[in-house]
């Protein structure tokens, strides 16, 4: 490894222990008897499951110096798991908190949606690691340009839905699991919107529009589905699985259609 990759790999060990080891602190230890570990579950499991899709990409679709080689695969793990866990402190700002929803008040709904969102900004991420480049800073450009736009339309899509709101203070499940579906979808495509072998910043970021495109059409049906699926005052509490689950199915079929209809990356 070079020097600055070195550096790289030492700032990065220390955002993630700062950033997941209070996480996984608060998770099994702060407010016990505000909520059950049946509520907390996901806490846990979620980074794993984020850290496994990770490790699988680099494994299979990485840069052909990265695959073979155990230390760079370790070394992007840990970027990821910074990447990841310095990204998730901005889940707050946007409406969804770990510590506020999940570990003091109990909220499943909530659990889920921050699940999504984990496994989305993972696969942003993991996006930017598809291909053959000339280095780290590769990754970290085209891993920002997707997950930037991935909290831009976020931010959108519950400025014009209110959709935290039905997470975190009306505690619909069902709301909480499109949620999470809308997440790994949009995070599907513009992982896959990036992808590729690197030649210039300019011509990502043109692949990046290029590619990108659906995740517009992805938002639009979350719009159109959450005025639809909300709360009403005549159906508090819509089912689960058919306002819910189905919902989230077709989200990451849908982001799933759209990264393949892009085609194999070159």
């Amino acid at each position: 490894m070079s020097e600055d990759e070195v550096f790289v790999l030492i700032g990065c060990t220390i955002v993630s222990l700062f950033t997941w080891l209070p996480w996984l602190w608060h998770a099994a230890f702060t407010a016990r008897r505000c909520s059950r570990f049946g509520d907390r579950w996901g806490l846990f499991v979620f980074p794993l499951i984020s850290a496994a899709v990770l490790a699988a990409v680099l494994r299979l679709y990485s840069s052909w110096d990265v695959q073979s080689n155990p230390v760079y695969i370790g070394f992007y793990l840990v970027m990821g798991a910074a990447w990841v866990g310095f990204s998730s402190r901005f889940l707050g700002f946007f409406g969804l908190s770990a510590r506020d929803d999940v570990i003091e008040r109990g909220n499943p709904a909530a659990a889920y949606a921050i699940g999504g969102a984990l496994l989305g900004i993972t696969l942003c991420f993991a996006g930017g690691n598809i291909g053959n480049g000339p280095g780290w800073w590769v990754v970290v450009f085209c891993a920002a340009l997707s997950t930037l736009a991935f909290f831009l339309l976020w931010g959108l899509l519950n400025r014009f839905t209110g959709l935290a709101d039905a997470v975190t203070i009306d505690r619909d499940p069902a709301s909480g699991l499109r949620l999470a579906g809308y997440f790994i979808g949009s995070g599907l495509i513009l992982g896959r919107a990036v992808a590729g072998d690197w030649v210039s910043m300019q011509a990502t970021v043109v692949d990046f529009a290029v590619t990108a495109w659906p995740v517009i059409l992805l938002w639009t049906a979350a719009v159109l589905m959450e005025r639809t699926f909300r709360p009403t005052r005549e159906r508090p509490f819509p089912s689960p699985v058919t306002y819910g689950l189905a919902p989230l199915a077709a989200y990451v079929a849908l982001g799933a259609l759209f990264a393949a209809q892009a085609g194999w990356w070159s």
